[in-house]
């Protein structure tokens, strides 16, 4: 008797037990009821990716749009009003990427924690004080009075919505399903915080930390030597030697000294994502069709899904083909009947940061141009999943948000006001000016990319974009060109290189560089142009951009393949997309193999020895001599600059590789 009532009692515990585990949250794990649930529960998915009827009537069109879904699932939207083709992108997006796109805005406006639970707080937090969410709102501002960018911005959400609200509890996509929990309405806020997300990735390098860190311990004149702003083997998107007729505005006067902050008070904590991209464009007269040609290779963060949304958009007004963010609508990199374009990153320093003294460790006041001046303050709520909200108080400047003002520390103003006096002893902290604050409209940009019909209305689209910067390649039946455009801080040269001075004039932004003084280049003779992240120009173009960009040995390769070819086609164009030769190596091997002593080696180092010597400079997953190659070169780089410098981290900046490489060659 006693065993039966055991089993039963047994019996009854694991079904309790079970019905714990797949209903409640654990370890801040999702259910795995709902997941599992045969009636509502992934199974119910099944079949979920069959592609809706070509023709699309809904109550929201003004008239018919067929859809059409190729062999490579992208679809091709026909119709007959700009209305009906974003509402019916918006549609046919969500239906394929809905969870990116929702999933992304959520992180971009700091509500991870909504989905995920507290471990994601910080992150959240980190996102706001940044002002993502900030610069959408200003520019959500700015494109509503904007009316034709407004009404597309609201016929995609429509789009998005309309698909939404045909889900339920059985259809909602897999990702809700396995973190439990469902859409919500789509807004043109969300758009705004997708491209704000986008400029934050694409907005480059943020090394003003770690310069300043180098400025504390080493001093100028090592930076100067270790960093110069032009390296010696720049190959520029603008040809070296390129005559810019324009007549240059006067550049913004520096300060007497830099100023020295302290760069050991805070972290950055997240990284702005670095994304790599190449584009080129090749004239009729190198061309083997005798049109021109354009290719890129927008490689950015590895994700899954893909950052790309591939689109054919056709009403009677445009008929435009190419990639879209999903979330975003129109085509972002193209073509049209008439014209091409491709972007790639343009890496100019639109991110400054600055010491912000405050008064008191309230942070009413802050001390700019030698008197105080008030602050402002910004309650942002944060929802947590399963637990209670909290808040977290942003203080602002006109510099921007203060991003570390929980690790203000006590200081001493250093120099001495007007009056002879010091002030005493204020809070610290420190601010973000990053020009995606800033109200601005690059919707528009697209927009009169995909209606473009010549080389005058693209220069006139891009006169929108503001950030982050881009080189934009551009052909049409006869011209090729490239644009760094964006728009860039008008700066004193390095300014924003190293954490300013927050009290003072000297280191706010001056205003922008004039649009038709952008780096750019129409027809050049050469027969092509191309970008691949390197320095935009040489030292003939007079306005600062960034303290670094990435070395030009990708450049450098495209170049001298696109310079010997005369006879282009497109498998050429594969073929260097596809191109693994390591220039690098190709520069600094030889010079490295001719500092061995060969007669000093052993039998397991001479085995080492020809491998790499043998070496064809390609980067193959199966090349033995590229492995030995990036093994080597990553230890002469330790061993050069870690007994000076320290180790290599986020905050931590070691020269440039074609620093090294000047090394090793000269």
């Amino acid at each position: 008797m006693i065993k039966k009532y055991f089993i039963i009692i047994f019996i009854i515990t694991i079904n309790i037990s079970t019905i714990l585990l797949f209903n409640f949250n654990f370890f801040n794990l999702p259910p795995m009821g709902n997941f599992l649930d045969p009636f509502q529960g992934y199974m119910q998915l099944s079949n979920s990716d069959r592609l809706p009827n070509e023709n699309l009537l809904f109550n929201e069109l003004n008239d018919t749009v067929t859809v059409i879904w190729d062999d490579l699932r992208i679809p091709h939207i026909f119709a007959k009003n700009e209305h009906d083709l974003y509402f019916t992108q918006g549609y046919v997006m969500a239906k394929d990427r809905l969870w990116q796109m929702e999933f992304q805005a959520n992180v971009s406006a700091g509500r991870l924690s909504e989905i995920v639970g507290a471990k994601a707080l910080e992150y959240d937090k980190f996102h706001r004080r940044i002002g993502i969410k900030y610069g959408a709102i200003n520019s959500l501002n700015t494109i509503k009075n904007d009316t034709v960018i407004y009404n597309m911005l609201v016929a995609f959400s429509d789009g998005i919505n309309k698909y939404i609200n045909q889900l339920n509890e059985k259809t909602k996509p897999l990702e809700y399903k396995i973190l439990d929990y469902y859409p919500e309405e789509w807004t043109p806020f969300k758009t705004a915080l997708i491209l704000k997300y986008m400029a934050w990735t694409l907005s480059g390098k943020s090394a003003d930390l770690a310069y300043s860190k180098l400025l504390y311990v080493h001093g100028a004149d090592l930076i100067n030597e270790l960093f110069p702003l032009i390296p010696y083997n720049v190959d520029p998107i603008i040809p070296k030697n390129t005559e810019y007729k324009f007549d240059k505005i006067t550049l913004p006067t520096m300060p007497d000294s830099l100023y020295i902050s302290n760069p050991f008070q805070s972290s950055l904590l997240y990284e702005p994502e670095i994304g790599f991209s190449n584009n080129w464009v090749v004239s009729s007269e190198k061309s083997q069709y005798d049109k021109p040609m354009l290719a890129t290779d927008p490689h950015l963060s590895l994700t899954l899904p893909a950052i790309w949304y591939a689109m054919h958009l056709n009403d009677t007004q445009q008929n435009v083909m190419g990639v879209s963010i999903p979330g975003a609508p129109g085509i972002i990199i193209g073509f049209n009947n008439d014209i091409a374009w491709a972007e790639t990153n343009g890496y100019d320093d639109v991110m400054d940061w600055y010491d912000i003294y405050f008064k008191d460790s309230t942070m009413n006041e802050y001390f700019y141009n030698d008197s105080w001046h008030d602050t402002k303050k910004v309650v942002e709520k944060y929802k947590i999943k399963n637990q209670k909200e909290i808040i977290d108080t942003i203080t602002y400047t006109h510099h921007g948000p203060i991003v570390w003002d929980y690790n203000y520390q006590t200081e001493t103003i250093g120099a001495k006001t007007p009056k002879g006096k010091r002030p005493r002893q204020v809070s610290m902290g420190r601010a973000l000016r990053w020009q995606a604050h800033d109200g601005s409209n690059e919707v528009r940009t697209f927009y009169e990319l995909n209606n473009a019909k010549n080389y005058k209305d693209f220069t006139n689209a891009l006169e929108w974009f503001v950030c982050p910067g881009q080189n934009f390649a551009f052909i049409d039946d006869n011209n090729i060109a490239m644009w760094h455009a964006g728009s860039p801080p008008l700066k004193w040269k390095e300014q924003g290189k190293f954490i300013g001075d927050g009290r003072n004039p000297t280191y706010d932004w001056q205003g922008l560089i004039p649009h038709g003084h952008k780096a750019h280049l129409l027809n050049p003779k050469q027969g092509y142009l191309s970008s691949a992240n390197q320095h935009p120009t040489d030292e003939k173009y007079p306005y600062y951009l960034s303290e670094s960009f990435w070395p030009s040995f990708r450049a450098s390769r495209i170049n001298q393949i696109l310079n010997q070819s005369n006879n282009v086609s497109v498998q050429n164009m594969i073929d260097l997309q596809l191109d693994n030769t390591n220039m690098l190596a190709k520069t600094i091997l030889p010079y490295m193999l001719k500092g061995l002593v060969y007669e000093n080696l052993n039998n397991n180092e001479v085995e080492i020895y020809n491998k790499i010597k043998n070496w064809n400079y390609q980067n193959m997953k199966s090349s033995i001599g590229a492995s030995i190659f990036d093994l080597w070169y990553k230890k002469i780089e330790e061993n050069t600059w870690i007994d000076d410098l320290g180790e290599k981290d986020e905050y931590t900046k070691w020269p440039p590789i074609d620093k090294l490489s000047e090394l090793i060659e000269f």
